[in-house]
């Protein structure tokens, strides 16, 4: 017997014909006697819960035999399993021929299907090969599908993309490969047809189910795939080269990544709708339902434009993604997206930052609103250039097909945990306007008959605040490296004509709806002019 220098408590478990067990643990002795019985009882307790249960031959056959008595006959590897699981049998397996046995049964178990231990009997060794038939034919198949979907298949620097799936499901699959099989052949279960499957995780202790003989796998449609473009190289080093510069420039810079998010839809009243396509779960209060309507179609919305000023690193090979994110919200009807009223907002930004800063670097995607070969927005950015007396202004674009290269892209993941706890609905407007409302259909037919009913544009635009505040509300409580989000109101029509005058000081000929080069091609001269005096700016 061991001697112990403190006091001990002491659980001796009697597993009858086994070893026992010994379990001791250390007594604090500043405690008092019924919190010694209190803690002995609760330690005896959860050791009782964690103790292995081995059960005699004598318990098993007993069991077995009252099963057959009065159920019939059961295969006795199946009934040795239920024996473990709900009886919590720990006992071993009488050899290594029934522990082999046992652990096929578990596999047969947890996949869900009966008929699998009847495919595992047939390759047991000294049988014959029965399924080798739909084997050969399911390669055939494979080799088949590859041969026709040729053109559904990309081959890129690093991997092979395709965009045809093999089979709908493994029920499928089979389907397919017996309509080319020989008649009357023997045909395996759909588990069993699975774990001919590649493993969908290589690394993952199931895997080890898996054959590998057909060369396919289950997986997830990915929507990453991304276009080529001629320009693609150029246009990343020319972000790259705008980077180093603002690096370069670093004290006297603002770094601006700019875009807009899809759609948020807005229900109509007393019809809300999710905000976002793709659920997640969310927390709400105890036996309540968060459900929204199902509507595909609304006629009015929601859009966030997100403008993130960049905390610029001190090196090229550190991270951007770090800074102060603004959100605006806008009723895509009669606050659509727009190169004037993007840099009105952008300008309210800058000028509430109370900082002075003669170089802007300005980085967006290449939508209509931000791309810079556009004369529209070409003079919304000599206009802001203008507006903020600015020394330098470097305005880059992604290339088409390229807006994931815009860090403020990811920033919209973060967006959309906001909005998977709402339903959007706007506020219920007068009842003449709401009957004017079903009429319409679109938001070029509500345009329409705003210009004949002048209420309709301003009660549509109040009905949305609602929803605006709350996703304000939402948007305020995210966080990008523990730094809030901020909120802004759109740019009203007032604050955009401010904006576009200051084009007016220099060429007054100017008009807002000037967008092309044929809509200011009597006014190359001054527009040259104008441009002169900029690069004039730019040298002093």
């Amino acid at each position: 017997m061991v001697a112990f220098p403190f006091k001990i408590g002491k659980y001796t478990y009697h597993h009858g014909n086994i070893q026992n067990s010994v379990y001791v643990w250390r007594i604090d002795v500043n405690i008092s006697e019924q919190e010694m019985v209190n803690q002995h009882y609760t330690i005896r307790d959860n050791l009782k819960q964690t103790l292995q249960v081995y059960h005699t031959r004598a318990m098993r056959k007993e069991f077995l035999d009252t099963v057959e008595l009065y159920i019939g006959k059961v295969e006795k590897a199946r009934m040795r399993y239920i024996y473990s699981v709900w009886l919590k049998d720990s006992a071993a397996s009488i050899n290594s021929e029934t522990q082999d046995i046992d652990d096929r049964v578990e596999m047969m178990f947890e996949l869900g299907d009966p008929d699998l231990i009847t495919d595992f009997r047939e390759i047991n060794e000294g049988r014959l090969p029965k399924y080798d038939v739909f084997w050969e034919y399911s390669s055939k198949y494979l080799e088949g599908i590859a041969q026709e979907s040729v053109l559904a298949v990309d081959e890129r620097r690093h991997n092979t993309f395709q965009h045809l799936a093999v089979a709908i499901s493994t029920r499928d699959f089979c389907d397919q490969v017996l309509k080319i099989c020989p008649p009357n052949i023997p045909i395996p279960s759909i588990q069993w047809i699975r774990l001919q499957f590649w493993p969908k995780n290589p690394t993952r202790k199931n895997s080890l189910q898996f054959t590998g003989r057909l060369p396919v796998k289950f997986m997830v449609q990915a929507r990453q795939l991304r276009c080529d473009h001629e320009d693609l190289h150029y246009a990343s080093a020319l972000f790259r080269y705008q980077k180093e510069m603002a690096i370069l420039l670093q004290v006297n810079s603002w770094l601006i990544f700019m875009d807009d998010k899809h759609r948020c839809k807005v229900g109509e009243p007393g019809y809300p709708v999710a905000a976002v396509e793709r659920g997640r779960q969310v927390i709400v209060s105890k036996n309540k339902v968060f459900k929204v309507a199902d509507h595909d179609f609304t006629k009015c919305g929601v859009i966030p434009s997100v403008t993130m000023l960049c905390d610029i690193p001190a090196t090229i090979d550190e991270l951007f993604y770090r800074g102060q994110v603004y959100i605006g919200l806008k009723d895509p009807i009669f606050q659509p997206s727009d190169s004037l009223r993007h840099m009105t907002e952008l300008y309210k930004i800058l000028n509430n930052t109370n900082e002075n800063k003669p170089y802007l670097f300005l980085y967006t995607d290449g939508g209509p609103d931000h791309r810079v070969t556009y004369v529209r927005v070409q003079l919304a950015l000599i206009a802001l250039f203008l507006k903020l007396d600015l020394d330098l202004l470097i305005a880059v674009r992604t290339p088409p097909g390229h807006s994931w290269k815009n860090p403020v892209e990811r920033i919209m993941s973060i967006l959309n945990l906001g909005m998977q706890s709402i339903g959007l609905m706007r506020d219920e407007m007068s009842d003449d306007l709401e009957s004017l409302m079903k009429k319409c259909n679109s938001m070029e037919e509500i345009r329409t008959r705003s210009n004949n009913e002048p209420q309709l544009k301003d009660e549509l635009i109040n009905s949305l605040q609602i929803p605006i505040n709350l996703m304000e509300g939402i948007f305020e409580r995210l966080l990008l490296k523990d730094e809030p989000f901020l909120t802004y109101k759109s740019a009203t029509e007032e604050e955009i004509k401010n904006l576009w005058e200051s084009l007016l000081e220099i060429e007054d000929s100017l008009d807002m709806d000037d967008r092309t080069k044929k809509d200011i091609k009597d006014k190359v001269i001054n527009i040259i002019y104008l441009i002169f005096i900029l690069l004039k700016l730019l040298t002093l």
